[in-house]
């Protein structure tokens, strides 16, 4: 099977309805982490000329981030929902030993819940800058 596009690759490796498993979650979560990382050092000094060779280009990757971002919110409400379940399981310890391991969840979810409302405010920043991009352009020289 030829790929034509990284989102191809990425239905064929990770089919959007599954099979989902923690395998295949954890390898989501170090490709996002690495394709963050690409982007940093694709747009960066010595590259951003390229990359980044007109407006609308970064139009085009700022909206797509913004999607992205805002897709945020739904994972970190479905991580605290799993912290809260997993903080309800008696055999839920945290390494440290001097705390109860649902102490320690229940820390992680409240700091996931100031993320979540952090997210909604970047999202909205994100696309409000996305909309004033929308509108710029180069004009050609002979």
């Amino acid at each position: 099977m030829t790929m034509h596009s990284l989102s191809e690759l990425l239905d064929h490796r990770l089919p959007y309805d599954g099979p989902h498993g923690p395998d295949t979650v954890l390898e989501a979560a170090r490709g996002l982490r690495e394709l963050v990382r690409y982007l940093n050092n694709a747009t960066g000094p010595g590259n951003g000329t390229q990359t980044l060779p007109n407006a609308p280009t970064v139009d085009w990757v700022l909206s797509n981030v913004a999607t992205a971002v805002s897709g945020l919110d739904q994972l970190f409400q479905q991580l605290i929902t799993a912290l809260e379940h997993h903080a309800d399981q008696a055999s839920l310890y945290d390494d440290r030993r001097d705390r109860p391991g649902a102490h320690t969840a229940r820390q992680a979810i409240a700091n996931l819940v100031w993320c979540r409302a952090t997210t909604d405010q970047l999202t909205r920043e994100m696309q409000q800058a996305a909309a004033l991009t929308s509108h710029l352009g180069h004009d050609l020289t002979d």
